[in-house]
């Protein structure tokens, strides 16, 4: 969704991303659509997260900085979602993005206090040793292990390259708890 990854999707230029994203929020819709007919009475539907923030695309600039066309891409794919769901009732947007962004993407002296608990918020806790590897992965024998783990796992939001720590995923529902369980108890 982020054009410094657009070739791999086949996308070339910001009209096809967003036609791209476009077909995408309307399948979406379409599924929860399908859910409902099916008598499902609540569905849950969570937006994206701040795509450029996470470590696989924070690597380029030493983990300092998010980047500004992912976030782009995540915020525009999430205004369509809001567009498509706002007519649909019984469903409920999950704002992952605005949970993420008050954790690792805000202004000095802003965000959450949460975010406090994260010494590092745009690096992995599991790290590749090749730029072009993985979390995990191994050598020729099992015993060459290609990677490096952080000591404090808690200190980190980030676990590998896209997914939160278990501290980081406890930070994030802490914010969408109490507007999650509203949703679910309502008549």
């Amino acid at each position: 969704l982020y054009y410094a990854s657009t070739s791999v999707i086949g996308l070339s230029s910001p009209s096809d991303t967003n036609a791209y994203i476009g077909k995408v929020t309307k399948e979406v819709a379409a599924n929860v659509e399908q859910l409902l007919k099916l008598g499902v009475k609540k569905v849950l539907v969570n937006n994206l997260h701040p795509i450029g923030c996470t470590p696989s695309q924070t690597r380029t600039n030493n983990y300092t900085a998010c980047d500004i066309f992912g976030n782009l891409g995540a915020s525009i794919h999430n205004d369509n979602l809001k567009q498509v769901m706002t007519v649909k009732k019984n469903v409920q947007i999950i704002d992952l993005y605005t949970s993420f962004t008050s954790i690792v993407d805000h202004a000095p002296g802003k965000g959450s206090d949460l975010s406090k608990q994260f010494k590092r918020k745009l690096s992995p806790c599991c790290e590749s040793l090749d730029s072009n590897g993985y979390c995990g992965q191994q050598g020729e024998s099992s015993s060459e292990l290609l990677y490096t783990v952080c000591d404090k796992s808690d200190k980190f939001f980030y676990w590998d390259d896209m997914h939160p720590t278990h501290a980081g995923w406890e930070a994030i529902m802490k914010q969408l708890e109490k507007p999650l369980k509203e949703f679910v108890d309502q008549e």
